[in-house]
């Protein structure tokens, strides 16, 4: 009986090849990377969104009911937060529109005002 060819490249071929790509990947990533990175985030945010989440863990747990246990104080808390953080990236991309709340309005705190 002859023994059946084997298909395609050797294993050792393939494992090269993947090793090769590789390390030119790194290699460009270690001269360009953090400037790419920097022009993708200003260029195209929606690609950079999809990196950002593409490299988090698939398992990450978020619990999203977390918020009926806070009271509207501490709502209104976070997002004054989440605001203060946002806020820089926003006006740099020219995203950021009059009516979000600043830091130490009154009570009325509003996320946006109608245009």
């Amino acid at each position: 009986m002859t023994e059946p060819r084997p298909s395609g490249r050797p294993k050792r071929a393939k494992k090269t090849l993947a090793d090769g790509f590789l390390e030119a990947i790194r290699a460009d990533f270690r001269a360009h990377g953090a400037g790419v990175i920097a022009e993708v985030r200003t260029e195209k945010p929606d690609q950079y969104l999809k990196i950002v989440l593409s490299v988090l863990p698939k398992d990450l747990h978020l619990n999203i009911n977390s918020l009926e246990a806070l009271s509207d104080d501490e709502i209104r808390q976070r997002i004054r937060g989440l605001e203060a953080v946002l806020r820089p990236f926003l006006e740099k991309s020219g995203v950021a529109r009059p009516g979000l709340a600043k830091p130490g309005r009154d009570s009325e705190d509003r996320v946006s005002e109608p245009a």
